[in-house]
């Protein structure tokens, strides 16, 4: 069979396997091999024996279509038995025979990655050391083939020893043939090439490329030791020389690893291993190096900044240019070792400002700037070692961390928020909210008084339409604090003490009202006798006409006047009806269309969260809407709440106090809209009798 298999090889006139076709005889009786072997008596001798043979029949081909075919078929054979695998593999790497030194067929060999590299070029670095002018050959060809052919098998980083002692070899007077000088000028002009136009700074790319090699071999090895591993670390400081050819030497490493993840197609699972280490010992190297700096702790903040810029630099570069085929994986695992390494640093000052650091590299990496990085963005935002760091502080560590985490979860929600207007959502969309939603869960767990001092900024980014991700944010409340429970039959929320006491709230929420709108909003609070020219002024900024002509009202700067108003008069003693927000909203309630009321209904019923003043406010000044108001503005409230309330859980405690203390009212359920449809009318029957139970 394997003799009719080598002359159907050699007479089929194919010049590669992908024009082979899955019927040809060829695939047919490489298909009854394998069949054979497993009839045969003894079955692992038999697999020896052709495993020989097709070694044997591949060494001696000498087509390409030959060398693909027995290499490939060979892997198939490999593949069933381990001990077999071994044996074969073992004469290749180890022997010592002459016959093995054929550039071709183990090139093709590596190729289908049948060759552990990395001991393979252990052994051929010996081999080369020893002087054995067949050896030195054959090690210049193999390379040529796998580094400098126009489809290359490998990178320079998977010959690092080889290369190494060629170069020794060079450097020594009179030992090393012109081939050898040759391969070695080839290999120094291709790694320069991609830098023609760049400042190198006096470095060499080659040099570089070949630290970084000996750095990720150094971290491969098991008995690696802290010191090893700090003077390679200080060969790299000193040969960078300062921050321009720190920045360079970085920039190569990052591409170096990009050109791992992006030259093959399909990645296996040994080239992707590969590609990972390299990944992982570059953010290893990056924090030795910011250890071993010798200047202040500024300099060495300073030193990771620049490692983070790079890699921003170079993914802004590779998102313009490759489009929709931006690949972001490799850059996610840069950015989460490169963070993971760095954050081990556990000196006080050094540690939080590599936190922050990330925290300016994620934030200039924004969906918005760069969408085809979001779901990266996200995983690195929401990482489980990066919130605690950030979060978790004291003090004005704290209060930095903080304003941060704003900045990261605003623009998170900024980006999400047009996606989730659209009548269709994407399947991309519908991850990347579940993923927002699972974060939003999280800070509510472990940081709630987050959201509670930042819930305005948040909401006013999070469209109407996504209540379940507006009630995560409102549901937040202090760890300290002990919710009653509002199902309680004679709850009286005047009694609660919590309510006497003001939120903490962050003010940033008041950006978007205008000097001159506060100052009127002020004035009105405190004389709303003058009523008129203040709501023209509440007109001319919350307002505008579209192109069609429609009336429409600014959701944030609406939302923001009703806490601004309400937060003013909140802790006034005088009844519901005299205060001056009170009457902002009921006036405002009379000139908005159906669309404009909503809005205002929306952003009062947010503000119903724990037990606080502002709460408290609030929750009886929508009784006192619905109390007052004509019946469509009553439809309007109660839609507000029960929309509210049908989705998923959580849901604001304030929520469900005011709906509760709203339908205790017997007058509540004469309201024609209660009745209107019978899914309706059953709905209100289940919410009532949850209530009375």
């Amino acid at each position: 069979m394997l003799y009719e298999l080598d002359r159907l090889i050699r007479t089929s006139g194919i010049s590669t396997c992908a024009l082979l076709p899955p019927n040809h005889d060829i695939c047919l009786l490489m298909r009854q091999i394998p069949l054979l072997i497993s009839q045969s008596t003894s079955p692992l001798q038999t697999m020896l024996s052709f495993v020989e043979k097709v070694v044997y029949m591949l060494y001696k081909s000498n087509t390409t279509f030959a060398l693909e075919a027995y290499a490939g078929f060979l892997q198939s054979l490999l593949e069933l038995s381990v001990d077999v695998a071994k044996e074969a593999l073992s004469w290749i790497v180890y022997a010592n025979d002459e016959r093995k030194y054929n550039a071709p067929v183990v090139a093709m060999l590596i190729r289908h990655e049948l060759i552990p590299l990395e001991e393979y070029d252990v052994q051929l670095a010996k081999a080369i050391c020893a002087r054995q002018d067949v050896v030195i050959q054959y090690a210049v060809d193999l390379l040529g083939i796998c580094l400098l052919s126009p489809s290359p098998m490998t990178f320079l980083e998977d010959h690092t020893l080889t290369f190494a002692a060629l170069q020794e070899l060079a450097a020594a007077p009179g030992e090393a043939p012109p081939s050898v000088k040759q391969l070695l000028e080839e290999v120094r002009k291709q790694a320069e090439s991609p830098y023609d136009n760049v400042e190198k700074h006096g470095l060499d790319c080659l040099e570089l490329r070949m630290l970084l090699a000996e750095w990720t071999r150094l971290c491969q090895h098991p008995l690696a030791t802290n010191s090893l591993y700090r003077q390679l670390a200080k060969r790299v400081l000193s040969v960078t020389k300062g921050k321009d050819g720190q920045c360079f030497f970085f920039r190569i490493c990052i591409e170096t690893c990009l050109d791992h993840a992006m030259s093959f197609k399909g990645l296996s699972s040994a080239l992707q291993k590969r590609t990972t280490l390299l990944m992982d010992a570059f953010a290893k190297l990056v924090a030795y190096m910011v250890k071993l700096e010798n200047s202040t702790e500024g300099e060495k903040i300073a030193l990771a900044w620049r490692a983070f810029s790079v890699v921003v630099l170079v993914l802004a570069q590779n998102h313009e240019q490759r489009g929709v085929h931006f690949n972001q994986r490799p850059f996610l695992r840069i950015l989460s070792s490169l963070y993971a390494e760095l954050s081990k640093i556990r000196a006080t000052k050094v540690h939080y400002g590599i936190t922050m650091a990330f925290s300016d590299t994620l934030y200039t990496l924004q969906p918005n700037s760069f969408p085809g990085f979001a779901f990266s963005w996200l995983q690195l935002v929401s990482n489980r070692n990066f919130v605690p760091q950030l979060l978790a502080g004291n003090g004005d560590e704290r209060g930095k961390g903080w304003t941060v985490g704003q900045k990261l979860l605003l623009a998170l929600l900024k980006f999400l928020g047009p996606l989730l207007e659209q009548h269709t959502l994407q399947k991309a969309t519908r991850h990347f909210y579940r993923g927002t939603l699972r974060f939003l869960v999280v800070l509510l767990h472990d940081f709630p008084e987050f959201l509670c001092e930042n819930y305005m900024d948040l909401v006013q980014v999070i469209p109407h339409s996504c209540i379940q991700l507006r009630n995560l944010v409102l549901s937040a409340f202090p760890r300290v604090m002990h919710l009653p429970d509002p199902f309680t039959p004679d709850l009286c929320l005047d009694r609660l003490p919590e309510f006497k006491q003001d939120p903490v709230l962050v003010t940033s929420y008041m950006s978007v009202l205008s000097k001159e709108l506060q100052a009127a909003t002020d004035a009105f609070t405190n004389n709303p006798t003058d009523a008129s020219s203040f709501y023209t002024t509440v007109l001319q900024h919350a307002t505008y006409v579209d192109k069609a002509g429609e009336f429409r009202c600014r959701v944030d700067i609406l939302g923001a006047l009703v806490l601004y108003a309400g937060s003013k008069t909140a802790s006034s003693t005088a009844p519901i009806e005299k205060m001056p927000a009170m009457q902002m909203y009921k006036h405002l309630l009379s000139i908005l269309n159906a669309e404009g009321r909503y809005i205002l209904l929306n952003a009062i019923v947010d503000h119903l969260r724990y037990p606080n003043n502002h709460t408290y406010f609030f929750s009886n000044a929508l009784l006192h809407l619905f109390a007052e108001q004509p019946e469509n503005v009553k439809e309007q409230i109660t839609r507000v709440l029960l929309e509210r309330l049908i989705v998923n859980r959580p849901h604001p405690w304030g929520l469900l106090a005011t709906f509760i203390s709203m339908m205790k009212d017997m007058s509540f359920w004469d309201h024609g809209f209660i009745r209107c449809a019978p899914d309706i009318e059953r709905l209100f029957d289940n919410v009532s009798r949850t209530i009375k139970r």
